[in-house]
C-alpha cells in the first residue's frame, strides 16, 4: 500500500512541480516532505523533481526504512529521524 503525502500548499497550488523551492538557510526540527527531501539533498540529483522526491520518501516509509510523523492531516519528518536514516544508509 503506497503512503500518500500531500505536497505543501506552496507547491500543490503550483502549476509546475518540477521546480524546487529555495533551500532553507537552516532546517528546523520538524520538516515538510519537500524540506526533508532537501535536507537529504534529493534536490541535488538532476532526476528528482519535488513530486518524485516525495514519492521516494513515501517508498522509504513503505519499506519501513524511514519514519514520519502524521498530525494536522499532514506528514512531517523529524530531523533526528532523517539523521538516523542517513546513518543506516552510511557504508561501513
Amino acid at each position: 500500500m503506497q503512503s500518500e503525502t500531500r505536497l505543501p500548499e506552496s507547491l500543490s497550488n503550483s502549476s509546475d512541480l518540477r521546480v524546487w523551492p529555495a533551500r532553507p538557510a537552516a532546517f528546523g526540527e520538524l520538516l515538510t516532505p519537500i524540506e526533508a527531501a532537501q535536507y537529504l539533498r534529493l534536490d541535488e540529483i538532476d532526476a528528482h523533481t519535488p513530486a518524485s522526491a516525495v514519492r521516494t520518501l513515501n517508498y522509504w516509509r513503505d519499506k519501513r526504512q524511514l519514519k514520519a510523523t502524521k498530525f494536522a492531516r499532514r506528514v512531517w519528518y523529524r530531523r533526528a529521524e532523517l539523521d538516523r536514516f542517513m546513518e543506516l544508509k552510511t557504508e561501513q
